[in-house]
């Protein structure tokens, strides 16, 4: 059983924030009830030397995730950079830290033959690490882009490294597993990864190396693993690849997916893939953010330059509050933070749910081939969730 003991969230209002200093877009909670005027008549045994008054202490069960977006670090690492130097809260600051890992790590293999493929020196794993990464999401479009042996080189370093990897495997039962961590307090939190966006041969097969697909009929596995997770762990947090690139609301396919991973039992929905930031919305006590954006890339002007560090609060397995720091990628595609300007406007606003007036016009949309389904209620258990 697990222990439901989040703080739920009577009202959650998205409001952007525009005090001195407050460059945040963060959830508010209602007003602190009130307590009633001690009783004049009640008793009170005198203090004696025998009188202990009984204590009612409840245990901390309270945490903090810091989240991301795509990281790649094609440009950085060869040339020494240091992309998480700049961040505000800084990455390690947190019990946990989470964000996409858009490209292999190693020095072996051949590349795919798709238009974009992505691999960054072994020291990118280190420099994660460092950067206070706790968690790598590589269910990805790109993780796979130099082969199989890069893949499980792009594991094998992080582990080594520190940084726990989710999504992707030596095989299925590796790639669609979930990964149980602790925090300090002795909150056990779960992680799980899956995309979307899912090149042919990526998907991790019976005995080949790939990553955790969501399209059906693989999707009925991911959810018996947030199902698996949710059973063992006090909070579940599900990391996405999905999507449309450029557009800045969700697509009704991410809001479908979004929907089953709550109801099986996810805590905090994490997205990315379109390369431009998108609603973080409240749903009782857990939360979707859609899109974080391109955290760390290559150079990207305007909107695909806007990204920024995610703050969530829980206490157990309920979010109590969050809050998003806004960034600017600079000319290395390195996250720096901004508290003014158009472009912040932009991002509060974007973050706040107001996202339709910043979606590009049609022709420069991009869109991603991928396998939709129609389908409107979770599918049936299938009993291969990993552990």
């Amino acid at each position: 059983m697990r222990l439901r003991t989040g703080a739920l969230l009577a009202v959650a209002v998205l409001a952007a924030s525009a005090c001195t200093g407050g460059s945040t877009v963060r959830s508010s909670d209602g007003a602190s009830p009130t307590l009633p005027p001690p009783s004049t008549t009640a008793w009170v045994p005198p203090p004696t030397s025998s009188t202990t008054l009984p204590t009612t202490t409840e245990p901390d069960r309270s945490w903090r995730l810091l989240a991301g977006g795509d990281v790649l670090m094609t440009r950085t690492e060869p040339a020494g950079i240091d992309p998480f130097a700049w961040l505000d809260p800084p990455l390690g600051s947190a019990d946990f830290s989470l964000v996409n890992v858009e490209m292999a790590i190693s020095d072996r293999g051949e590349p795919h033959w798709k238009e974009f493929v992505f691999r960054a020196p072994p020291s990118a794993a280190e420099r994660i690490a460092a950067g206070g990464v706790s968690v790598a999401n590589l269910a990805n479009n790109h993780a796979n882009d130099y082969g199989t042996a890069a893949l499980t080189d792009t594991i094998d370093l992080l582990e080594e490294a520190g940084v726990t990897t989710v999504g992707a495997g030596r095989d299925a039962d590796e790639a669609y597993q979930y990964r149980l961590l602790p925090a300090a307090n002795g909150v056990r939190v779960a992680f799980v990864g899956a995309s979307m966006i899912v090149p042919s041969s990526f998907a991790a097969g019976a005995t080949t190396p790939g990553i955790a697909s969501a399209h059906s009929p693989a999707r009925a596995r991911v959810l018996d693993t947030v199902r698996a997770a949710a059973a063992e762990a006090d909070a579940v947090i599900v990391a996405v690849h999905w999507g449309i690139e450029r557009d800045t609301c969700p697509s009704n396919e991410q809001r479908l997916l979004a929907r089953q991973l709550l109801e099986a039992g996810a805590d905090a929905v994490i997205g990315h893939h379109p390369h431009v930031l998108q609603p973080v919305e409240l749903v009782g006590n857990k939360l979707v953010a859609y899109s974080l954006g391109n955290f760390i890339w290559h150079v990207r002007s305007g909107i695909l330059g806007e990204t920024g560090v995610l703050q969530i609060d829980f206490d157990g397995d309920g979010v109590v509050t969050w809050e998003f720091h806004p960034h600017l990628l600079d000319a290395d595609g390195v996250p720096a933070p901004a508290d003014s300007g158009e472009r912040v406007d932009r991002i509060r606003d974007i973050i706040s749910g107001n996202c339709a007036p910043h979606d590009p016009p049609p022709p420069e949309r991009t869109t991603t081939t991928t396998t939709t389904t129609t389908t409107t209620t979770l599918p049936p258990p299938t009993g291969t969730a990993g552990a």
